[in-house]
């Protein structure tokens, strides 16, 4: 194909099967002739289930909703499709139902379509081999890889970059579905086809906040357009009501992330220290400045396996002399649990039982800070992992039981302890997984990833549009280009949260969680800073890791925020987990004193 001077790329939905306002989608399309429609499909953010047992993220009937009308663009206005990490996890299995339903919608639709697979599945043979090589070394900061790991894993996928979506354009196929990937890479293989290899760093930058969706916008929105040229890119939300602002866009670059001014990523680091972010409009910014430090090409691969059944119950504890001893109480029930199935001592790997106290400190367990509330219920949460789920259902039923009828120090309710809020009382949760590779693996050849193209209905006709030339944006700033200043200050600022806009927590990976804090202000960001309140001691105390545990712990002018990452407590998804996303782990920062009180 004919380089070009800037493209449209059309990004509907942050994950395929998310769901759009179908209105919007077709405003970037008939509105504003979107070149490309891309959408991602999934991450490591549910946990190992969906590569090690082949779920998929969503249902099929939400795969089907949101396929329908971008099926509808491909035929009726050349827009190309291109979809990564299908399914949530993109094994072949998550790539071949993609293209499953895709078949079913252009069939019944009687139309004709070229598609492409993209298949990311790597053998235990290659990892193998590549380990003795040398080959591969830890994402992060993590064990290295050994090989019992690689052979107990149910499924190993690569995330491949942007070349093997780059290799399969050059046939010009109207769709790619594409197996486990980089989240920017289709944006990055694209802009690449139509633009150039110059493109590669406005590329790059772009695909990182696209990939999104609209989450840059405000409100946070679904439908978001990109004009790429190759030293810029132009974000403009579909959603008329909503807009695009110079700090809601380099704010986004925290999401999720280590840190944010260092991106790494399949050959070579992202450099976004020297970007600028400008109103062009009320809705919409332009972003330029990214630079790329380059780098051997190492792609990630993810492995994940089954390690067992679930069975989980729940209940509420309203008894106040119970819950002022419930700690001895759960430890005595499980030990009279572990008399009756003595595996839960013998073989603690594969049989366990924990207990989660809703209410009291369930959501952060040993990391809570505010131990000391003042409680009158809680919620009980029983846990069971066993390697049948027969057994760990008899476990669970042992352990319920025993909950309920347990006797307890100064008990005076003899009736039963524990508050069931339905049947069945015991749920068997099936199967429990957990995630045994998340490793670097050196390639010499990284588009080297098999591609299938196959037409879908009659004979395949090339759809050549032409396009008009349009506008994306208009206007003047307003004058109010960050979007948050504040319009009257609050008569009482003590906390940190009187002055911060966004205060989260996020997963960043399987292994660690990173921590947003977010200013409407320069003065208020500078004043804060300027406190020297949110520093290391502040983080060990708060999340009670040791200094190694921190990852990044930085201010981000760009964005008007502060940014830590720490490792995880415990493995994102494995049994026993607490916070699957990592998105309730900010408490300590919500009551933070400016005062330097607690």
């Amino acid at each position: 194909m004919t380089l070009t001077d800037s493209i449209r790329i059309l990004t509907p939905s942050p994950i395929l099967g998310y769901g759009y306002p179908e209105q919007d989608l077709w405003r970037g399309v008939t509105e504003y002739h979107a070149d490309a429609i891309i959408v991602d499909g999934g991450s490591t953010d549910g946990g190992p289930d969906d590569l090690a047992l082949n779920h998929t993220v969503v249902s099929r009937e939400m795969y089907e909703r949101d396929l329908s009308p971008m099926i509808d663009a491909v035929y009726h206005h050349g827009v190309k499709l291109l979809i990564s990490s299908a399914g949530g996890a993109g094994p072949k299995a998550h790539v071949d139902f993609i293209i499953e339903i895709i078949t079913q919608l252009v069939m019944e639709k009687q139309y004709s379509l070229k598609v492409a697979a993209i298949y990311s599945d790597v053998s235990k043979e290659t990892v193998l081999r590549k380990l003795k090589l040398g080959q591969i070394e830890p994402c992060g900061d993590i064990p290295q890889l050994v090989e019992e790991k690689i052979h107990i894993s149910d499924q190993i996928v690569c995330q491949v970059g942007y070349e093997p979506f780059l290799k399969a354009l050059q046939s010009e196929p109207d769709i790619i579905v594409g197996g486990r990937a980089y989240d920017p890479a289709p944006f990055i293989a694209y802009t690449l086809h139509r633009l150039g290899h110059e493109a590669r760093p406005t590329a790059w930058h772009m695909g990182k906040i696209m990939e999104c969706g609209g989450i840059c916008a405000i409100p946070k929105g679904k439908v978001i357009l990109a004009t790429v040229r190759r030293d810029a890119f132009e974000l403009l939300p579909m959603n008329p009501d909503t807009r695009c602002t110079e700090l809601s866009v380099a704010a986004h670059t925290l999401y999720e992330k280590t840190r944010p001014d260092l991106l790494a990523g399949p050959g070579g680091l992202l450099d976004i220290r020297a970007a600028t972010y400008t109103q062009i409009s009320d809705r919409a910014v332009r972003v330029s400045g990214a630079k790329i430090v380059e780098k051997p090409v190492a792609l990630k691969l993810e492995g994940a396996r089954q390690v067992g059944f679930k069975t989980v119950f729940l209940g509420g504890i309203r008894d106040p002399i119970l819950i002022s001893g419930i700690e001895s109480f759960t430890v005595k029930t499980w030990e009279n649990t572990a008399d009756m199935f003595p595996v839960l001592r013998s073989e603690p790997d594969t049989h366990k039982l924990l207990w989660k106290f809703y209410g009291k400190n369930a959501v952060m367990a040993h990391l809570e800070p505010n131990v000391n509330a003042s409680i009158h219920e809680i919620g009980l949460y029983g846990e069971v992992m066993a390697p049948s789920q027969r057994l760990s259902n008899a476990i669970a039923n042992c352990a319920r039981v025993g909950v309920l009828h347990g006797a307890y120090p100064g008990q005076v309710a003899t009736a039963g302890n524990f508050a069931s809020p339905g049947t069945p009382l015991e749920l068997s949760a099936g199967a429990c997984c957990e995630f045994t590779v998340y490793h670097l693996m050196q390639v010499e050849d990284p588009s080297d990833f098999p591609i299938e193209e196959r037409v879908i209905g009659g004979p395949h006709r090339s759809i050549s549009p032409t396009r008009t030339p349009v506008k994306i944006v208009n206007g003047t700033t307003n004058g109010t280009a960050c979007g948050w200043v504040k319009t009257e200050e609050k008569p009482v600022i003590e906390s940190l949260i009187d002055l911060a806009r966004v205060v989260r927590s996020k997963n960043s990976g399987p292994y660690e969680i990173t921590f947003d804090v977010m200013f409407s202000s320069y003065k208020d960001y500078e004043y804060v800073k300027d406190l020297d309140i949110l520093n290391t001691k502040f983080v060990k105390r708060a999340w009670q890791c040791t200094e190694d545990d921190i990852l990044a712990l930085m201010w981000f002018k760009p964005a008007l925020a502060w940014k830590c990452t720490i490792r995880r407590a415990w493995d994102q998804g494995s049994f026993g987990e607490r916070d699957t996303f990592g998105t309730a782990q900010h408490g300590p920062l919500m009551s933070l004193r400016l005062d330097g009180g607690r």
